[in-house]
Parts: structure tokens; C-alpha cells; sequence
């Protein structure tokens, strides 16, 4: 019998309608710790709109919608979170936003600067970071803005391997509504946590709430979101490095600080993991002292310390041979409080591995404008300092196209290999536009810093990554084999 005739199949390219890009943000820090001490807290969210979209709304109510016009909302509404949802005009354009909410606290026992994006829901979530030890607390939030109940199963990772969490770590979340689980509640203190979160029936948006306490000193706030997957390589996009005696690394007028900066890797495989560190710094690339072949247990999150480094801003690249996921802490360190107690009081900031594919190049479609996907990197001004840092670990120079979401502002800058830098933004820009057309080996983030006065005056600290774009998320590149 003849031969069944055959023929290739090739790819095609659809061009899907816009939808409307829904984001969830996180409420700011609510003293699950049980502070005694608590002082009122200024908490702020900041939305602006990227693209034109028809309609923008947060919490149910409508915002303007005008890139040019972003909304600032304090008190309840700009404290508690929400669902933000931007939709397309009817010329079929992507548009999103970009939200943040910044807490701020210069004294009592929830002094810290926390910060987190709105942030879009996903099946499966990686968290590195946070302590359930003793004065410590980490309440893992989970939003979930669609339409239909989704359950998610919650990982929770130790110093010795996994950690049992009530109910088998499963949580329902509600349509519209918000979940949260005390970690401590699984009775293991331990001062080295990661998690992992994966959904059933939709998609949910994680933040770890964390707070701290060293006897009776502040030990910092933060809100920590999604990181990379894990995978054989990470990078960290900002480690910002102080002296010594400026975060923790070393005892100030005889009183010392609780925490030091470290570089934290979990390892959830069955296998042991050797994992080796290097420093992208405005030098170049160098490997980290005592941290070229660096053994994590399975299961197990494992701190390298960062004290040492010399002072300056660097980006982290951590090569594994099998996957793991990694963050860096950041400590910044006031005077002795209360007096005579031994301890520094202090802040902390998480940064997260990228997620790949927030700086990714996308081919061009004929309803999209844009021919390169890119991120946004959210400025917050109101009473905080942001500096936004672009780093590489390519083996050659970088280009990377800035511009404000309303196109008043626009620049280019150059990235050398294994470098870097820090990025200068106007001060009316209160979000930047982030693209590249050879995007592989960068990534991006932005460092927050604020001056607290009074009884406990010192530096506070915190970090937000970068947003891929709704037309980098609306594009899915399947391969048929």
C-alpha cells in the first residue's frame, strides 16, 4: 500500500484579543506579632496606569485612567489592598498598571519601611526569606482575584528540610477575597524559611507579611513577593552592601544587631546541591569569598554571609547544579534601644531572585505597538528615596531603553558585562518603562531607603522588583515536537 502523505506543521501567530490585566495588592503590615509598642504607620498606594486603558478601578471604585495622572491613596484604602483591574479601549491595545504600597513606620515595634508591587496571579509561587523563630512572625497572604475558588497547598522549607504545616499546607481561597496563615503556627522556630505555593482552579497573588523583634528592639518589617523558580542559575538584581558597622555585621558601642546581610539558598531537591557565588558589581563580575562550592541538604535553606563584601550596590549570580531558589537580606542598622538593652535596633530588606522573562524580547504583532516586551519599575516618592538598578551578567555590554509610562521622558543606558548600575530617573517619573532587545543575563529592581527620626533615628530599607509588562504575560510561545 502507498505511503500515508505527510506534511509539515509550522507555527502560527494568533492575535488573541486584549483582555483586562487584573493585579492584586497586599495590605501593609498589621502587627501580627502582637507589638505592644505600636506607633501609627503610613501606608500609601500608588497607581499608575500603563498604556491607555478605558478603565481603571481598584477596590471596586474608579480611578483616573490617564497615564500622565497617577492616583495616590492613603488611610484605609491605601493601607488595607485590593484588586486593581485596567481594561483595553477598543482598539484592542494591551494595557496594565502599575501599583505599589509602601508602609512606613519610624518608631515603636513595627518601625521598618515594607514595600511591594501590585503584582499579577500565578499558579505557582517561590518565597525565600523571613524567620519563624522566636520574636519573629511571617504571615504568608493569599489573594485571589478571579471569579472562581482556588485552593493552594503551601511548601514550607527549614534549616533542616521541609516543614509540616497544619492541614497539610492546603488553603481556600475565595473569589475577591484574602487567606493567611501564621507559619509559626507549625510550631518549628526557625530563623531560615523559604516557600513554595501551586493552586488548583485558578491563580492566587502570595506576599510574606514579615516582622520582627529582638527582645524588646525592632527588628524590621517588609513585605516579601515572588522570586524566580528554582533553577541551576539565579540572579539577585540588588544587594546594596554598607560598612560594617552600618548593617549588623559587627557591634556598635558594645550593643549588636540580631541579623546580619546574607545571601539565603533553598534547596528543595532530593539531592545534595553545590552551589557557587558571584558579585556583579560596577567593577565587573567576581566570585565570592568562601563561596565557590557551597553544599545545601535536600530540602533545606542554607545562609551565606555577605559580611565582608566591600560597601557598594551589586547584583548576585548563583550557579547550582541542581535547581535551587535564592534572595538576599539586607540590614541597616540605628542606635542602641532601648538603652542599655545590648541591641541595635534595625530594618530589613528581602531581595528576590528575577523571575526570567521580565526584560524577555517579544516579536511584534500587528494590534501591539510595542515591538519589544518590557517591565515596570514603580518609583514611590512619597516619603522614600527609590533608586532603580539594572544589572547584567552577560558576557558582553548591554543596552536598556528607559521611558516614563506617559512618554514625556525617555533614555538609554549602557550596561557593561557583569556590571551594575544604578539607573538616573528624573524625580517627577513615578514609574519607568524597562526594555531591551537583547535582554538575556539582565535584570532589574529597585532599592528604597528613608531616614527615620526620633528615639530610634536610622536608616530603613526596602526593595521592589519589576513588573513584566501585560503584553510580555498575554504572550505564550508553545513548541510542538
Amino acid at each position: 500500500a502507498p505511503a500515508a502523505p505527510t506534511r509539515a506543521v509550522g507555527a502560527a501567530d494568533i492575535n488573541a484579543p486584549a483582555v483586562a490585566a487584573t493585579y492584586g495588592c497586599p495590605a501593609a503590615p498589621t502587627n501580627t506579632l502582637g507589638g505592644i509598642d505600636v506607633r501609627q504607620a503610613t501606608s500609601t498606594t500608588s497607581i499608575t496606569p500603563v498604556g491607555s486603558p478605558a478603565s481603571l478601578t481598584y477596590g471596586g471604585k474608579a480611578l483616573n485612567a490617564a497615564p500622565s495622572s497617577p492616583t495616590t491613596l492613603t488611610g484605609a484604602q491605601g493601607s488595607g489592598g485590593g484588586i486593581l483591574t485596567a481594561t483595553p479601549s477598543s482598539d484592542g491595545q494591551t494595557v496594565g498598571a502599575a501599583g505599589v504600597v509602601t508602609s512606613v513606620t519610624d518608631a515603636g515595634d513595627l518601625r521598618g519601611l515594607a514595600a511591594a508591587p501590585c503584582a499579577p496571579a500565578r499558579s505557582a509561587a517561590w518565597i525565600v526569606g523571613g524567620s519563624t523563630a522566636l520574636g519573629s512572625s511571617a504571615e504568608l497572604r493569599l489573594t485571589n482575584p478571579g471569579v472562581t475558588t482556588v485552593t493552594a497547598r503551601v511548601r514550607l522549607y527549614g534549616s533542616a528540610g521541609a516543614i509540616s504545616l497544619p492541614s497539610n499546607g492546603e488553603v481556600v481561597v475565595e473569589p475577591g477575597k484574602t487567606s493567611s496563615v501564621l507559619l509559626e503556627s507549625a510550631g518549628a522556630g526557625d530563623p531560615r524559611i523559604a516557600l513554595s505555593v501551586e493552586s488548583d482552579g485558578g491563580s492566587v497573588v502570595p506576599t510574606l507579611v514579615t516582622e520582627g523583634l529582638d527582645g524588646e528592639t525592632p527588628a524590621g518589617v517588609e513585605m516579601l513577593t515572588p522570586g524566580a523558580a528554582p533553577a541551576t542559575e539565579q540572579t539577585i538584581p540588588t544587594v546594596a552592601v554598607a560598612k560594617s558597622a552600618e548593617q549588623g555585621s559587627e557591634a556598635v558601642d558594645g550593643a549588636s544587631s540580631s541579623d546580619e546581610p546574607v545571601l539565603r539558598v533553598v534547596n528543595p531537591g532530593d539531592t545534595p546541591a553545590t552551589a557557587s557565588v558571584a558579585l556583579s558589581g560596577s567593577d565587573g563580575s567576581t566570585p565570592l569569598p568562601g563561596a565557590q562550592a557551597v553544599t545545601i541538604d535536600p530540602g533545606s535553606v542554607f545562609d551565606i554571609t555577605l559580611t565582608g563584601v566591600d560597601p557598594g550596590v551589586y547584583g548576585i549570580q548563583v550557579t547550582s547544579d541542581v535547581p535551587v531558589a535564592a534572595a538576599a537580606r539586607m540590614v541597616r542598622v540605628g542606635g542602641e534601644l532601648p538603652a542599655g538593652s545590648g541591641s541595635l535596633v534595625h530594618d530589613v530588606a528581602w531581595s528576590q531572585a528575577a523571575s526570567p522573562g521580565a526584560l524577555a524580547s517579544q516579536p511584534k504583532r500587528r494590534r501591539w505597538k510595542a515591538a519589544l516586551a518590557s517591565a515596570t519599575a514603580l518609583m514611590p516618592r512619597d516619603g522614600v528615596s527609590p533608586g532603580l538598578v539594572i544589572s547584567s551578567t552577560a558576557g558582553e555590554a548591554r543596552t536598556v531603553a528607559l521611558a516614563s509610562p506617559d512618554g514625556s521622558w525617555s533614555t538609554t543606558l549602557d550596561i557593561p558585562a557583569g556590571a551594575s548600575v544604578t539607573a538616573q530617573v528624573p524625580a517627577g517619573v513615578s514609574a519607568v518603562r524597562l526594555s531591551a532587545a537583547a535582554p538575556d543575563g539582565l535584570s532589574a529592581a529597585v532599592l528604597l531607603t528613608r531616614k527615620a527620626s526620633g528615639d530610634a533615628a536610622g536608616p530603613l530599607i526596602a526593595v521592589l522588583p519589576v513588573i513584566a509588562d501585560s503584553a510580555s504575560r498575554a504572550s505564550t510561545r508553545i513548541s510542538l515536537d
